[in-house]
């Protein structure tokens, strides 16, 4: 049986799930570190890439891409989530970590896929999100199309 990003992704959250919930022994101010994000590591899921080798930085799915600089330099993706609806459209929800201590606002937008990582839809409007100094804002959008979205993408830039 073929594995579909949305299966793993639904059996790592189940796991997840049944190990329970992580805790802190306290809260504390936040503290980022944003270089320790950024080196995460390989993305071992599907990406988009170009026709010609190594012309393009590949852009993963099913993740967050940072658009410019000043949103790298200031804001961490805490974590993501994609559930079907009861209707069968796709509902993506990250929730965004502000770094620094001003507010902020960035804009996103989602990429929803189909399984060819074609365009299932139009992508949505650019959304803009407030982020309070030091703190989290969660960025949530549905797709329209239904079982045909298999991947997406949600786009992160500072709000313009």
């Amino acid at each position: 049986m073929r594995r579909t990003p949305m299966m793993i992704l639904s059996a790592v959250l189940t796991a997840f799930l049944m190990t329970g919930p992580v805790h802190a022994d306290e809260n504390r101010v936040l503290k980022c570190k944003i270089g320790k994000a950024r080196s995460g590591g390989r993305y071992d899921g599907p990406a988009l890439v170009a026709n010609v080798p190594r012309a393009m930085t590949p852009i993963d799915l099913n993740a967050v891409q940072m658009t410019d600089k000043a949103v790298t330099k200031a804001v961490i993706v805490e974590s993501m989530l994609a559930e079907r609806t009861p209707t069968d459209t796709l509902r993506v929800m990250t929730r965004l970590v502000n770094c620094t201590k001003a507010p902020l606002q960035v804009e996103a937008r989602s990429n929803f896929l189909d399984a060819n990582q074609a365009p299932a839809e139009v992508a949505s409007v650019w959304k803009r999100v407030f982020i309070p100094p030091l703190a989290t804002a969660v960025y949530t959008e549905s797709s329209i199309s239904r079982l045909q979205v298999q991947q997406y993408l949600v786009e992160l830039r500072s709000a313009q």
